[in-house]
């Protein structure tokens, strides 16, 4: 009886593994294909797997889809789409942790939309929204496994990161600042391609602007373009980079 009961266990647990494995593998599938450019690809597969993704996968890969549109299609119709989709989705009433892992996500998209338009007030009432729920969320209860927590604490990070900055008052948080680029640094050499994109692209942007060490920025463009050879946007900032060296 006992020996039945433990090969049970362990049957269950090998299924749920191979079903997060599943998972984890076919948005990595649909974010390489965002990431290469190749969005009407993207766009169709993210329709076709939507009942096999999880609502964390389905909700971040439809925002960036939407963003990557909008960054580089920059059409009005583009513009309209990640204005509704941000609409429908954001709301001031988070109150369970699901609530607040997707308001915290979505106000990330909402900030840089805002930032795009120079909407400085939307963004001043944006990223106080956002503090307001990092000071919340408690990674450890939060009911996100395995990889989806890393990356959602990859999207914690870069907020505190940026909160971090104070160019007004001369404030210096660098060692703070040194905290979250090594665990950023940890995430970059993870397997997940999702994963390890966020944070080289975080780390990349992060080392050449605010850190002022474009040599190291430029180690993980050289990564990113490398992998995504058709992003222009990769390219473009490499680019840059490289003249500030």
């Amino acid at each position: 009886m006992i020996k039945r009961l433990l090969s049970l266990i362990f049957l269950l647990s090998t299924v749920h593994i191979g079903f997060a494995n599943k998972t984890d593998s076919i948005a990595g599938n649909i974010f390489t294909l965002i990431y290469q450019h190749d969005l009407q690809s993207a766009e169709k597969l993210l329709a076709a797997e939507k009942p096999e993704l999880d609502e964390f996968y389905y909700l971040l890969l439809n925002l960036d889809l939407h963003w990557w549109k909008y960054r580089i299609i920059d059409t009005k119709k583009d513009a309209q789409a990640i204005d509704a989709l941000i609409e429908s989705l954001d709301s001031d009433k988070a109150q369970n942790n699901w609530q607040k892992i997707q308001q915290l996500l979505v106000k990330s998209y909402k900030l840089r939309y805002d930032k795009t338009r120079l909407s400085f007030i939307s963004m001043l009432s944006t990223r106080s929204d956002m503090k307001e729920l990092v000071d919340q969320i408690k990674l450890d209860e939060l009911p996100l496994k395995g990889e989806e927590l890393k990356l959602f604490e990859a999207y914690v990070i870069m907020f505190q990161y940026i909160e971090d900055i104070n160019f007004i008052g001369g404030q210096d948080n660098s060692n703070e600042r040194k905290k979250l680029l090594d665990r950023m640094e940890e995430f970059a050499a993870e397997d997940n391609i999702m994963l390890s994109t966020v944070a080289h692209f975080f780390l990349a942007r992060m080392y050449q602007k605010v850190e002022k060490e474009p040599e190291t920025g430029l180690s993980h463009y050289k990564i990113l373009t490398a992998q995504f050879p058709t992003n222009k946007t990769f390219a473009t900032y490499r680019k840059e980079c490289e003249e500030k060296i």
